[in-house]
């Protein structure tokens, strides 16, 4: 069974060492502490523990929500490993605070941006000036700009393929038509700005559009395309722990094919697995 405690934004540092202390996984080495989103990636952890195939080992799992980092729990120590985050932002994320410590382990899901609104149904809708809501983070940023390029209303200097996702900024525009009007959000606030009067669109990462009731596979005016996609969804832990029995065992269970054919059965398209199903 796994257990499950729940970190809330400035309390979250705190409450992480106090979680450190108590932890069984300092005293036997069977349970894993490990940070994750709500959706799926909570969801996803209790069906690998439903299922046994941890074998004798459990999952400590902290739930995160508010503005709290799970990098930073992961990198003091306070948790064994996270799950929640793709290759671009971990690389840019550990770029920014001078780590190089933190390593993926797994690779498990795919959950397709897209954008979304109340207002209008189709992106011929879109007015000239319409404001357009994108994730404030650095990689978010950019994945958000190529698919508002692959939805042809913007045009970039830099193919997708070639960009160094860690410093494209709107200055990597080459044309905006419609002159939109591009307005940096916290990725958790960005299915809310959907009833700003103010706001008609907003690119939403499938993970917090399931959270916000969104049907990724329905709601969406358009999502990014899977081929040959980087952000996929990461198991990561400290280098220390690379090699580790229970990281080994988690990953192996998140990467298999029972776990893929239940992430594409649970939620029909919002969330792809990476790895095939046989």
């Amino acid at each position: 069974m796994s257990l499950r405690r729940i970190v809330v934004a400035s309390a979250a540092l705190t409450l992480a060492v106090g979680l450190a202390a108590c932890s069984s996984s300092e005293e036997d080495g069977t349970t894993l502490r490990i940070s994750a989103s709500s959706t799926p990636h909570v969801e996803i952890l209790d069906h690998v523990v439903s299922t046994g195939a941890l074998g004798d080992y459990t999952l400590d799992i902290v739930e995160i929500t508010g503005e709290v980092d799970p990098n930073e729990l992961l990198e003091a120590g306070d948790v064994d490993a996270n799950y929640f985050q793709h290759e671009p932002y971990l690389t840019d994320w550990q770029k920014q605070k001078g780590v190089d410590d933190l390593v993926a382990v797994a690779d498990v899901h795919l959950e397709p941006i897209g954008l979304y609104s109340n207002k209008i149904g189709s992106l011929d809708e879109l007015k000239d000036g319409d404001t357009v809501a994108v994730p404030r983070d650095t990689t978010n940023y950019a994945r958000a700009l190529y698919l508002l390029e692959s939805a042809g209303l913007i045009e970039m200097d830099v193919p997708f393929e070639d960009a160094d996702l860690s410093v494209v900024t709107e200055s990597n525009i080459t044309a905006n038509p419609k002159n939109l009007n591009l307005v940096g959000i916290e990725r958790p606030q960005l299915a809310r700005q959907l009833d700003d009067a103010q706001i008609t669109a907003a690119v939403i990462n499938s993970n917090y559009a399931l959270e916000a009731g969104l049907d990724p596979a329905d709601d969406a005016i358009v999502t990014e395309k899977v081929e040959n996609n980087p952000f996929s969804n990461l198991l990561v832990v400290r280098a220390e722990n690379e090699n580790d029995p229970a990281v080994t065992a988690l990953a192996e269970a998140l990467e298999s094919p029972e776990t893929a054919v239940w992430i594409e059965e649970t939620y029909s398209g919002a969330v792809l697995p990476v790895h095939p199903t046989n």
